[in-house]
């Protein structure tokens, strides 16, 4: 049996305080609705995937560009961790 891999979400915080927020102070709930709070929107999504894919090494598929997984902190930590060291087949060449 193997174990859930270990999601480490500080640098998904940083990312989001700095870069989409502005501000290194800001508290992110994990269940707080960013996209209704207006902190992801198109744009800032692709940005985010765009992060995600560089910072956690993993390919993110058209289909799975939702916003179910992107709408909270948890939800980013639930498909990390779906997809973090799960084989990556289909995917497109970088």
């Amino acid at each position: 049996m193997s174990a859930e891999p270990i999601i480490d979400l500080s640098a998904v915080r940083k990312f989001i305080n700095t870069e989409l927020l502005y501000r290194e102070d800001q508290q992110i709930d994990p269940g707080t609705n960013l996209i209704e709070n207006g902190v992801i929107d198109s744009v800032t999504l692709l940005r985010l995937i765009s992060f995600l894919e560089e910072n956690y090494n993993i390919g993110i598929p058209d289909h799975e560009i939702v916003p179910d997984n992107f709408r909270s902190m948890s939800a980013i930590e639930k498909f990390l961790t779906a997809h973090v060291g799960a084989p990556q087949s289909g995917q497109m060449a970088k």
